[in-house]
């Protein structure tokens, strides 16, 4: 937990006996203006076997392990469904409906470690994601991890911006850029088509095969209008989505914002398996992936659960929602400029 908080605020000089103390990272805190004096509190709790994590000026505690991309559960040394013989929580946990505004996005999430045994190594930086203006000036950095388990590897990121007048990375959001700005502000000029994709990685797969690609930082359900905006004029917007539930509601959100703002707008999956780079992975070209006919969204936008997968974690495969495509819509031809 110390080490999360680490990565997206500062610590405090002078601690306070058994609490370590932070600048409390919730965007709103302090009716938006921060907090000076450091009011976050982190504490070990043997009895519980469990992190205490307290905003001593009102801050929910689900705010701020949103903020450092976490959940309750990780605040436990034993998560209550390993069933640890002597081990209860002391209260059952409800799962809480989630919104699209409540949702964590995907990119956002931790893997589960609930199946991944326990931590075999030190968390290492995989990759760095840097957003900049149009102009190719610094804003933000997305920061991917990777963290070795007994049965797999457990991904976290963090964010941090740029500011210029300190001319250093500072832990924290940043504003609501684009991934790529300037190859979108090129390919909105030249009249190319435009991926949007749900996460850097197959933004940069897309743009190493020679496609303009974007995205916005956290993944899914984070596109807000600041986005959509950066992408007016664009000719053609293809939005690739997810072959999952959040998402398919993500592509939806993506579509709704940027419809009238660009020329046209598609939704399409990958052909074979989950992403973009799934589907390059399966050796499909660009132009195999499958498109989403507008019939097909208005249907899944009526009764999105009627589509999910047996867990509910998505539309059913092969198509975002396993309905009949209409002979009468065929696939858009697609241009893309630069695929040749």
């Amino acid at each position: 937990m110390v080490d999360a908080l680490r990565q997206v605020t500062t610590e405090a000089a002078n601690q306070a006996g058994e609490w370590t103390k932070f600048r409390c990272p919730v965007p709103s805190h302090g009716r938006s203006m921060g907090d000076r004096n450091p009011s976050l509190g982190v504490k070990y709790d043997p009895r519980r076997e469990k992190t205490i994590v307290t905003c001593f000026s009102g801050c929910q505690q689900e705010d701020v392990l949103t903020v450092a991309q976490l959940r309750v559960r990780d605040l436990f040394d034993h998560l209550p469904e390993r069933s640890r013989t002597g081990y209860r929580p002391t209260q059952p946990r409800q799962p809480q409906p989630a919104t699209p505004t409540q949702r964590t996005p995907r990119s956002a999430r931790p893997t589960p470690t609930g199946d991944l045994g326990a931590v075999t190594g030190a968390r290492t930086r995989v990759a760095t994601y840097t957003y900049t203006t149009a102009a190719n000036e610094p804003v933000g950095q997305v920061i991917r991890y990777a963290i070795p388990h007994e049965h797999g590897i457990e991904k976290t990121f963090s964010q941090r911006r740029w500011e210029p007048e300190r001319r250093e990375w500072v832990p924290g959001g940043f504003a609501p850029v684009v991934y790529q700005a300037p190859i979108v502000a090129w390919a909105i000029d030249q009249g190319h088509p435009i991926l949007v994709c749900e996460g850097e990685k197959d933004v940069d797969r897309a743009i190493a095969a020679g496609y303009p690609a974007t995205c916005n930082a956290a993944g899914a359900g984070k596109f807000r209008p600041e986005h959509a905006e950066q992408l007016r004029g664009a000719a053609h917007v293809v939005i690739v989505a997810d072959r999952d539930r959040p998402g398919f509601d993500h592509a939806l959100q993506v579509h709704d914002r940027v419809n009238g703002l660009v020329g046209r707008v598609d939704v399409m999956q990958a052909a074979t398996g989950k992403d973009l780079s799934d589907h390059f992975d399966a050796g499909h070209d660009i132009n195999d992936l499958t498109w989403i006919p507008p019939d097909q969204l208005a249907l899944y936008r009526e009764s999105p659960t009627r589509f999910a997968a047996p867990r509910g974690t998505g539309p059913r495969q092969p198509s975002a929602t396993s309905m009949p495509r209409r002979s009468a819509m065929p696939a858009p031809e697609l241009d893309w400029g630069l695929d040749r």
